[in-house]
């Protein structure tokens, strides 16, 4: 864990106030650490791991290739585009490519007995569009933000340039 980290054994050592020569020795496991000493350890490499989880940014962990469907298109397409890229939701566009709402497996599932035909429009059965954030903001909003929807979009200059599910959070632990 310490090497996943990009730590030294000389810079563990100085962290957790314990001499490198104990780091080295309980790696090549001719020691077993006291309690206490694997205590500070792992607090630390804990700590470290936060630090970096807290660095990483939206651009560095999200689907650049955002699959769109119109609004115009048919249930069926959408559904299309959801099997052929293996994806749970997408933004929904206008004829002006302007993200006008979104549409998931749960939209489906919640508006099922609506559904007539997969021939409806897409717009018929929307959702509201996926929240949309900077594509530098830190893990920690994209976080919050996907506690209560299923994807974010982000943005450079307002345009999108990225997606962000819960399952590409997931690959980030």
């Amino acid at each position: 864990m310490r090497q996943k980290l990009g730590l030294t054994q000389t810079q563990l050592a100085k962290l957790a106030n314990v001499s490198q020569s104990i780091i080295t020795k309980i790696e090549r496991g001719t020691i077993e650490p006291s309690y206490s000493i694997a205590k500070r350890l792992f607090e630390v490499m804990e700590e470290q791991l936060a630090d970096t989880q807290e660095q990483i940014i939206a651009k560095n962990i999200c689907t650049k290739n955002i699959t769109f469907v119109k609004s115009s298109e048919t249930l069926d397409k959408a559904i299309q585009l959801m099997k052929k890229h293996s994806i749970s939701q997408m933004p929904v566009i206008d004829n002006s490519d302007i993200i006008v709402g979104s549409i998931s497996e749960e939209t489906f599932i919640k508006n099922y007995d609506k559904i007539k035909n997969k021939e409806m429009n897409v717009e018929q059965i929307m959702d509201d569009p996926f929240p949309t954030i900077p594509e530098k903001s830190q893990i920690a909003l994209i976080r919050d933000i996907l506690k209560r929807y299923p994807a974010v979009i982000l943005t450079k200059k307002g345009k999108p340039t990225g997606i962000i599910s819960k399952a590409d959070l997931l690959k980030k632990l």
